[in-house]
């Protein structure tokens, strides 16, 4: 079988191009991740273009501005991302020096606190014995401590000199070196509850964003840039915290729309498995759990302000040998209420197959086809 090119011509004018202050959201299912199509997401933004004349320009917006990518994680590490970015041709160390991206990881560090290297001194402070009882039943009095006189030169040695021997010194005890980082990697730390600690979040991945924007400004030429956000599985955030520490569906919503000021567009993936997203005490069966219920709220509600949602499911007939699932495109809530509708994009809602190769290609088809 021939290799299928990196981007499926069919997924093209979905990946690419996105609409300014949009929000696409990627919802998957167990038996069907969204890793692949976030990284065409990857490509579409960071390669080159393969063709001058091509209709869609990759790594451009389509004002001609250079497009950089923030990846927040916090279901997978950078190692997966690197590794399954280098089969697509994207080195994502060096486009990390190069200031094109960066990866905010949320998931080795979320809730340990930070490491600083800290330097401890411990004063030690002599105190004086306490007195003790004579055999007589008085106490013994304290003698008083004369200056020690200087101890006498050594007593030279006959016959040949030889050099002292160095005194041994204890080995400086071996202190773990933190991991290397690439370029801006930056780990995200939990600390308070609620809003607050939400708002701290996000201030971190905005220093990201900055350090993105000053370096096209700097060393670029001031070339104008558009920065694309990729926020991987962030209702794992709200099932590892919750109502108990502050966290609802209200509470994602507004930390998403907070971040989605900072950036030109935001993708964002979410699970939308069947206990996730039916709430079963609409069919009298039993009380939805709280993180049913936020789960669902965040997921139907991010829906209602996405510009654009692909869903991915398994086939209805179960598993097939060359097809991994369908991919469904759909327009958002917020579909065409921009005043220049032009910025929505040129594409169509539609329904079509995936297949995933084993050495990370993906073929996109119709039904039928």
């Amino acid at each position: 079988m021939p290799s299928q090119p990196p981007l499926p011509p069919l997924l093209t004018p979905y990946v690419s191009s996105l609409p300014p202050s949009s929000l696409t959201l990627l919802s998957s299912v167990l038996g069907a991740t969204g890793n692949w199509l976030v990284l065409r997401f990857l490509h579409a933004a960071l390669s080159a273009p393969s063709t001058p004349d091509s209709a869609f320009s990759f790594g451009e917006g389509k004002n001609g501005k250079k497009q950089k990518v923030v990846l927040v994680s916090f279901l997978r590490g950078w190692e997966f991302w690197r590794s399954e970015a280098k089969r697509l041709g994207l080195d994502l160390a060096r486009l990390t020096d190069k200031r094109q991206f960066a990866f905010v990881d949320g998931l080795s560090e979320l809730f340990s606190a930070p490491t600083t290297p800290t330097t401890t001194t411990t004063t030690i402070t002599q105190t004086p014995p306490p007195s003790q009882p004579s055999l007589r039943g008085g106490p013994i009095p304290q003698r008083t401590v004369l200056p020690a006189r200087s101890a006498p030169g050594p007593i030279p040695a006959r016959g040949p000199q030889l050099a002292p021997r160095p005194a041994a010194t204890a080995p400086a005890p071996s202190v773990p070196s933190a991991p290397r980082e690439i370029g801006p990697v930056k780990r995200l730390h939990w600390s308070g509850n609620g809003a607050t600690a939400l708002e701290k979040l996000e201030k971190d991945i905005a220093d990201v964003v900055e350090q993105l924007w000053a370096t096209a400004a700097t060393t670029e030429g001031g070339e104008e840039s558009e920065v694309l956000l990729i926020l991987d599985a962030p209702d794992l955030l709200l099932a590892a915290t919750g109502p108990n520490k502050g966290v609802g569906a209200t509470e994602m919503s507004d930390w998403v729309m907070g971040l989605q000021q900072y950036v030109h567009a935001t993708v964002m993936t979410l699970a939308a498995d069947s206990p996730l997203i039916h709430n079963t005490s609409a069919f009298g069966h039993q009380m939805a759990t709280p993180l049913e219920t936020e789960h669902a709220a965040f997921a139907i509600g991010s829906a209602h302000r996405a510009h654009m949602v692909m869903q991915l499911r398994n086939l209805e007939t179960g598993a097939a040998r060359d097809v991994s699932g369908v991919l469904r495109v759909s327009k958002g809530g917020a579909w065409g209420q921009r005043d220049n509708a032009d910025e929505d994009g040129v594409w169509e809602e539609r329904e079509v197959l995936y297949f995933i190769q084993r050495d990370g290609g993906v073929s996109v088809f119709g039904r039928g086809e």
